[in-house]
């Protein structure tokens, strides 16, 4: 019997991929709805992620064709009034729209991301990774607390 060997890679998402992305972040809204993390909706990301894709900013975490998560990446240059950023003029990419395919829950995907998102990020010369999150997807921050160091006060 042939053993099967089962990897992770970090892609640049093609149009193709577009509706299973989409497909995916439904289910990933309808969870945040059901536990009560009302910040996206039926546009919002879904909407963005044609423009993502065709900038080649939005990344997928898959494996043997299965989409276990996504992020996006680029780089950060207009920095958000109000918040006091550390090092404002360091080279630096904002992470945003981090999904987890629900069927992939609990099973450490979100960290993986955040590592990708990371090693991208350096490979591209930044000194940081910049996000910001709802203060009430307590999930998310939760995860960003222990992947991260936060470098913002605001």
């Amino acid at each position: 019997m042939a053993k099967v060997v089962i990897y992770m890679e970090i892609v640049v998402a093609k149009l193709e991929d577009l509706n299973r992305i989409k497909e995916i972040y439904k289910k990933i809204i309808k969870n945040m709805y059901d536990n009560d993390i009302k910040i996206w909706n039926e546009y919002y990301p879904n909407e963005v992620f044609e423009s993502d894709i065709e900038q080649g900013h939005l990344y997928l975490l898959k494996e043997n064709n299965n989409i276990l998560g996504a992020f996006v990446l680029y780089e950060h240059k207009d920095l958000e009034e109000g918040l006091e950023w550390s090092d404002c003029k360091a080279k630096s990419y904002l992470l945003n729209r981090v999904g987890v395919n629900v069927a992939y829950l609990h099973q450490g995907i979100g960290k993986k991301l955040i590592a990708e998102a990371s090693k991208l990020g350096q490979k591209k010369g930044a000194n940081y990774l910049r996000l910001l999150v709802s203060d009430i997807n307590i999930p998310a921050i939760n995860l960003y607390l222990k992947r991260c160091v936060l470098v913002c006060k605001g």
